[in-house]
């Protein structure tokens, strides 16, 4: 009851002096508000990197070629020597390691068949670009979205199917609407310098827009060229130039539940083995996300430090918050000699004005926490309004913005020791008033 009536006495003497007490917490609202507008930005800023890092290729680990500088038995090390096609990750590896780890990798593997053309039912000539691609290359990020119909399965794969993904636009393109039921048609695709061959189409995929910024300017849109996938064995089967060696540099993992540190040294244990012969050349695995948590902790870095500085003005707003007890004390100086004169105890003295500068920097805080969270708010309109103007990233860039929680709950808590610090020298001033004099003071 002691303590609840001193928070009653506090408001009250706020609400006596309404612009005063703002003019107060001037100081601590504008520190406050730096400190969540500060934390707000870091941690939307890292979810939003992260996010877009995801779709972009987080799920993939990296693969490299790198030289050998290892001593032979000799104690002499090998000259360099550029990669010839033996030195390449084969498609036999990888059918291998598929083979001995079912369903646990998807490989992005990669080969351009080359540039055709397709009649549709108005005669009309369509130009496509035809990729042998796999499963891996079409899931391993948030460039190909899938519309309708599916992905390219082992049975496409080993059967060497005649299947076909196609773009939306495609499919506008060849049926004159956008909502054909083309899923399961087929298609003749005729491949320059090469041959004419029929495809299934098993799946639609939605065209970058990124591709679409970079389409040639005054190029209808019947002329433009769209990408026509077909199985990664089809395209090595149908081409004229046969290349065992792959075009393969990255592999994700089928399932989220798999472990990326057992994987890396799962796939570099396996291709060591594979490697140990030659005496140039080995594949290296790395985790694009450890360069993820670099960036992370690089951000935390400027955050604090930022915050720290923005944390000053707090010190500024407590030296406000000082002056001002002492005034109110002085202003208030024969109350305390009645309070003292009914038997109130020094420490009842010191407690009220304690809890009355904790009161005032408390409230400060709150309006700098929503004046932050506003300010949050302000930043995501800007930023979605930004990125609006750039449509062709959408497809990338997940935009989140996420408070701290952290730093809202620490941020009220050192509000209220700075009104526990600079109001403890008030307070002990006023505890420390003779009842006699304070009681003869006009």
């Amino acid at each position: 009851m002691f303590f609840l009536e001193n928070v009653r006495l506090a408001l009250a003497s706020l609400r006596s002096n309404k612009m005063r007490a703002l003019l107060t917490m001037l100081g601590i609202i504008i520190g406050i508000t730096a400190v969540v507008t500060i934390t707000t930005l870091g941690n939307s800023l890292k979810s939003t990197l992260a996010n877009s890092f995801n779709q972009i290729g987080g799920k993939y680990i990296d693969m490299s070629y790198s030289f050998k500088y290892e001593e032979d038995e000799n104690g002499e090390y090998p000259e360099y020597r550029p990669m010839t096609d033996e030195d390449y990750v084969t498609d036999e590896m990888l059918d291998e390691l598929e083979e001995k780890y079912p369903d646990k990798y998807l490989w992005s593997r990669y080969r351009h068949y080359g540039d055709g053309v397709v009649i549709n039912h108005n005669q009309q000539k369509l130009n496509v670009s035809v990729d042998g691609v796999t499963d891996g290359y079409i899931r391993g990020d948030n460039t190909y979205v899938m519309l309708e119909g599916r992905s390219f399965t082992k049975d496409d794969e080993k059967g060497q199917r005649h299947s076909c993904i196609v773009s939306d636009v495609f499919v506008k393109q060849y049926f004159g609407r956008e909502n054909a039921n083309a899923v399961g048609c087929d298609i003749t695709i005729d491949i320059t310098k090469g041959c004419s061959s029929e495809f299934t189409i098993v799946g639609i995929y939605k065209f970058p827009k990124i591709f679409e910024k970079y389409a040639q300017s005054g190029v209808s849109f019947m002329d433009r060229s769209t990408m026509v996938f077909i199985p990664y064995s089809t395209c090595n089967k149908l081409s004229l130039k046969k290349d065992s060696k792959s075009n393969t540099s990255s592999v994700m993992l089928s399932s989220a539940s798999y472990d990326r540190k057992d994987a890396i040294r799962e796939l570099q244990e396996f291709f060591d083995e594979k490697y140990k012969n030659n005496r140039y050349w080995k594949v290296e695995f790395y985790d694009p996300m450890e360069d993820m948590g670099i960036t992370t902790k690089v951000l935390n870095i400027v955050t604090i430090v930022i915050s720290i500085i923005a944390a000053i003005s707090l010190l500024v707003g407590g030296i406000g918050v000082m002056n001002i007890m002492l005034v109110s004390i002085t202003e208030r100086t024969r109350e305390i000699g009645v309070r003292k004169a009914m038997g109130a105890k020094n420490g009842h003295i010191r407690t009220q004005f304690m809890v009355e500068s904790m009161i005032l920097c408390l409230i400060g805080g709150i309006i700098g926490v929503l004046l932050g969270l506003l300010n949050g708010v302000l930043i995501k309109l800007a930023a979605s309004y930004a990125l609006a103007q750039l449509p062709e990233y959408q497809d990338f860039v997940s935009l989140t913005i996420q408070p701290s929680i952290k730093a809202i709950v620490i941020s009220l808590l050192f509000s209220m020791l700075i009104g526990l610090f600079f109001g403890s020298y008030p307070a002990g001033k006023a505890a420390k008033l003779d009842p006699i004099d304070a009681l003869r003071y006009e």
